[in-house]
């Protein structure tokens, strides 16, 4: 089993819509530069088993013709649930595909159109869970695990997707480190973790939508032997690029940035 980044920039991608900043600017002139809004698939090849978390914005790019055994939603915003929009009949038009998610976010899709509608014309399967529960699917845990977070529209969920051999921490969107989110990360083998910002003083309204920033995070887990991956950047966020100081200081620190493509064993 593996885990594969599908995505690794936060909901608005790179390039993001009407920016000039040269991240977004070479994003445009090199396709090789753009990044999708955060996804992760965990799929077995052998057993045909493919697992979606998060249903981004860029879905018909991330995955292509693969078909998905279910989809984790851990919160309402813009880059982790619009995709589900892909599975109503203007698109593929599903049939009864499993959706993963909390009573908040149930009752958000059920609630509201068009995501009624795929739950009407039987597109999609809501399974619920409560707070701190689990699902068991075919050789892997997946626990649930609630995360601070703002509450547009729905509440927030980490997943802690356990096999025999590894326990990864999936955690995207975060407003500030708490105790129970640190020790989540240091229990872990594998953490792909929340890294919009690299400072506060990146953007000019950090304050209404915040992140713990990279060079914090980088501070916070220096002793823990966990291998983190930072994904969900934001397209101001200087570690974009390879040659930055920035990037030089995360990876010297024995951290990661998260790529399209990149595999983690399971």
């Amino acid at each position: 089993m593996k885990a594969k980044i599908l995505g690794s920039a936060q909901d608005g991608g790179v390039p993001h819509l009407r920016c000039s900043c040269d991240a977004c600017q070479a994003a445009r002139e090199d396709p090789n530069k753009q990044r999708y809004a955060t996804a992760l698939k965990v799929y077995d090849e052998e057993k045909g088993v493919n697992y979606l978390f998060d249903a981004s914005p860029d879905i018909r790019f991330q995955l292509g013709d693969e078909f998905m055994d279910g989809i984790f939603i851990s919160h309402g915003h813009l880059g982790h649930v619009t995709g589900l929009l892909y599975l109503g009949k203007e698109s593929i038009n599903s049939n009864m595909t499993d959706v993963y998610c909390s009573e908040s976010a149930a009752d958000f899709l059920k609630e509201n159109y068009p995501y009624r509608l795929l739950v009407d014309r039987n597109n999609i399967v809501l399974n619920t869970f409560e707070e701190n529960g689990h699902e068991n699917l075919m050789g892997m845990k997946v626990d649930f695990v609630p995360v601070i977070h703002r509450y547009v529209p729905t509440d927030m969920h980490a997943f802690r997707i356990k096999t025999d051999d590894t326990n990864l921490f999936y955690m995207t969107d975060i407003d500030h480190w708490t105790d129970d989110a640190i020790k989540e990360v240091e229990s872990a083998d594998v953490a792909i973790i929340d890294g919009c910002f690299w400072s506060q003083e990146e953007i000019d309204r950090y304050e209404r939508v915040p992140h713990p920033p990279i060079k914090e995070s980088l501070e916070i887990f220096e002793d823990t032997d966990t291998d983190i991956i930072f994904t969900h950047i934001n397209h101001t966020n200087p570690v974009l690029d390879p040659e930055s100081e920035e990037r030089k200081k995360v990876e010297e620190a024995g951290f990661r940035i998260a790529e399209e493509g990149m595999e983690i064993e399971l």
